[in-house]
């Protein structure tokens, strides 16, 4: 589904250690260590995008884009701030492109590169793939048409050389990663598939030792609306749309709604839509499916016909398992399919973010009924006993794990930064043990 645009013009980095305060409702001996703040990095005037540890825990990549103040932000705003946007932009069209960054957990950079999206580590950390935005996006918004013709990159951080994997024949080409083995870099195809906003419709991998791509789930395009109309009866506007063949809306066969490693597969989570006139995401239901595309192709899980307003999402976790949200957080083999033993208290909130040894979880809240989340929280799954309140926030936007679950991080703006006049983000390093 699609995000809003995060992209970069200055940043400043700062390293802040402290203890964090004991919760006053755990046991010492249930809760042997607090969360302890390791790292606040700063980006005035930015976003942070889709932080992510490495393999080793040791680094963070995340992308920065410059703040370009939308909607209700721009409110209230003088003309003299747009004024001064629209020079900088004329000095240099790409000012707030999206920049990609590697950080050591001291907050210093230790690689750097322009202009991009949805960067991954190898598991060295010494090469990064990344999907490159190839047009200037500065005060756009990223949507298909600004997308367009993005490849697939490969940059190593010694050499400084970036070296081109994949050019789509059309749309453009995200979401990268590498293989578990490392011989392969896999992405998705994106196509405008809602209205002016992309989506990943198909899934390819480049082959490092072959040097050539093989197609993993194929980008098909296909008619919205069968003609004559698969229904005997039909609909009015059915037999409109079919009367009128060279306006015949398209769609594609499915629907990539999330593709990551886990274990030694990489497994996808494909929706394909049932019939409907128009864009794909306006379909009424989808058959549901959760696939291993990687080594080879299999059905894990079927979810069979589901509402397009049913919530479904997995996550990755440790071992051969995986998460599956489907009206609560549950276990699955990704080797059987089948349900594990449940791992606590059914968990309903679909914005939880499981340590990959499943021992916590993040859950974004809000303080306010149906307000935007302004804090985290740390449960213990076991018993979904709450451990910790992170400080409140103007905004909390996203938490990660590191792949030992012995740290996360988490991007929002501080109360101090809640005006968009002096937007702050900030990525904000947190340990348990």
């Amino acid at each position: 589904m699609p995000r809003s645009a995060k992209v970069l013009v200055a940043f400043s980095a700062f390293l802040l250690v402290m203890a964090w305060p004991l919760s006053a409702e755990r046991s010492d001996n249930q809760w042997p260590a607090a969360a302890k703040r390791e790292l606040v990095w700063s980006a005035p005037g930015q976003e942070i995008l889709t932080p992510q540890f490495s393999q080793d825990g040791d680094f963070i990549t995340l992308v920065t884009r410059g703040y370009s103040p939308d909607g209700c932000d721009a409110e209230g705003l003088p003309d003299s701030y747009f004024k001064a946007l629209e020079a900088k932009e004329k000095a240099n069209p790409r000012f707030a492109d999206p920049v990609i960054k590697v950080i050591d957990l001291r907050g210093n950079i230790a690689c750097e590169v322009k202009y991009g999206w949805h960067p991954s580590l190898s598991r060295d950390s010494k090469r990064l793939v990344f999907s490159e935005q190839v047009k200037p996006i500065t005060g756009l918004r990223a949507l298909a048409a600004t997308m367009e013709g993005n490849g697939i990159r490969m940059y190593d951080c010694a050499s400084k050389q970036i070296v081109k994997i994949a050019d789509p024949h059309t749309g453009y080409l995200d979401n990268p990663f590498f293989s578990p083995g490392g011989g392969s870099i896999m992405y998705t195809y994106d196509e405008a598939v809602n209205g002016a906003f992309g989506g990943a419709v198909g899934i390819s991998r480049f082959d490092l030792q072959q040097n050539g791509e093989i197609t993993l789930v194929d980008k098909k395009t296909v008619a919205a609306v069968p003609c004559p109309p698969a229904r005997s009866e039909g609909s009015r506007l059915e037999a409109i749309l079919c009367s009128h063949l060279k306006n015949q809306p398209s769609s594609f066969s499915q629907i990539v709604y999330m593709v990551v490693p886990v274990g030694n597969d990489v497994v996808a989570l494909l929706g394909t839509p049932l019939p409907a006139p128009g864009d794909m995401y306006m379909a009424n239901s989808y058959d549901m499916s959760l696939v291993s595309v990687y080594p080879a192709l299999r059905l894990v899980l079927s979810f069979g016909v589901r509402k397009a307003a049913d919530k479904i999402a997995f996550q990755t976790v440790s071992g051969e398992r995986i998460l599956i949200f489907s009206e609560y957080w549950k276990a699955y083999s990704l080797s059987t399919g089948k349900p594990l033993p449940d791992i606590g208290p059914k968990n309903t909130n679909l914005k939880s973010t499981y340590s990959p040894d499943l021992k916590y979880y993040l859950r974004a809240q809000a303080a306010q009924r149906d307000g935007e989340p302004d804090r985290f929280v740390l449960y213990r799954t076991a018993d979904g006993k709450r451990l910790e309140s992170l400080p409140r926030m103007a905004r909390a936007d996203e938490a990660v794990w590191s792949l030992d679950s012995s740290r996360f991080a988490i991007v929002g703006v501080p109360i101090a930064g809640a005006k968009p006049t002096h937007h702050v983000e900030q990525l904000i390093v947190y340990s348990v043990r």
